[in-house]
């Protein structure tokens, strides 16, 4: 084994600079590297949404659900997220199709002794316009979604939450999905409002969806409802109360401060496990 001692002629000043470098933690100096020389990107946000465009939805929500997305949604959205909004209606399963699908560029890792920190530096501003020019687009986008005209007459949640377990990546993204909507099932053979609502209703409508496979395993998902109502505060509390133990049965993360009229608690936290 060769030792090399630091005041040995024989090595090249820039290897021993190397080394006493290591040695002594400093940084090197006129690179214009970060801190830390040694950073990972995020995966980013899984973002699914369902807005729903049957009949018993009113004009002003539907002004509260383009709000929403224009407001509150589409400006927390960054580099590495995905983005996917998709109707709730009469055929939400038969004749599914996204209204909207984005995937925003992952921000570039960097590696202090692979990489040139301007080249680093210009990558991540060129990340940042893509993203604020896509944002852009979608709010268009969007804002053109609310001006096309549905007209279903029935409202088919289960199946849209059905969808969303299998429209999620497997790519390690936070997986965050909203129901936009009164969330009143009006679906054949489903009906709350034609429904007779006793002590066992809810546990025997679980069980005729479990057997038709209607409750997905939505572990790790974190879930918000926006748009709750009812025609009266007794049904909206039987229909919150259903969707509070229907959505304890799919494993997601659901707070009921998150189940509401409005988007609450928006963008998802570290109160809000997506992992």
């Amino acid at each position: 084994m060769v030792v090399l001692m630091l005041g040995d002629p024989s090595i090249p000043r820039r290897i021993t600079a190397w080394i006493l470098f290591v040695i002594l933690g400093g940084a090197l100096p006129a690179t214009g590297y970060p801190a830390s020389s040694l950073t990972t990107t995020p995966p980013g946000m899984d973002l699914i949404i369902f807005v729903d465009f049957s009949g018993s939805i009113r004009k002003e929500d539907k002004k509260s659900f383009e709000q929403d997305l224009v407001k509150r949604v589409i400006p927390s959205l960054s580099a590495g997220d995905r983005l996917l909004i998709a109707p709730i209606t009469e055929k939400t399963l038969t004749d599914f199709r996204p209204l909207i699908e984005v995937d925003f560029p992952p921000k570039p890792s960097f590696n202090g002794f692979m990489q040139n920190a301007m080249t680093y530096h210009r990558q991540v501003k060129e990340v940042d316009a893509e993203v604020s020019r896509l944002k852009e687009e979608l709010v268009v986008q969007v804002g053109g979604m609310f001006k096309q005209y549905f007209a279903s007459p029935r409202t088919d949640i289960f199946n849209a939450i059905v969808l969303a377990q299998k429209l999620f990546s497997d790519e390690g993204k936070a997986k965050v999905l909203v129901l936009m909507s009164d969330m009143v099932e009006d679906s054949q053979p489903y009906n709350f409002y034609r429904l007779q609502w006793g002590p066992d209703t809810v546990d025997k409508l679980l069980g005729e969806l479990d057997a038709h496979g209607l409750i997905p395993d939505l572990s790790g998902v974190c879930l918000y409802v926006a748009g709750a109502s009812a025609d009266t505060a007794e049904m909206a509390h039987r229909v919150g109360n259903f969707w509070a133990t229907y959505f304890e049965r799919t494993k997601a993360n659901m707070d009921s401060r998150r189940y509401a009229h409005v988007l609450l608690h928006w963008p998802p936290s570290k109160a809000c496990p997506v992992q």
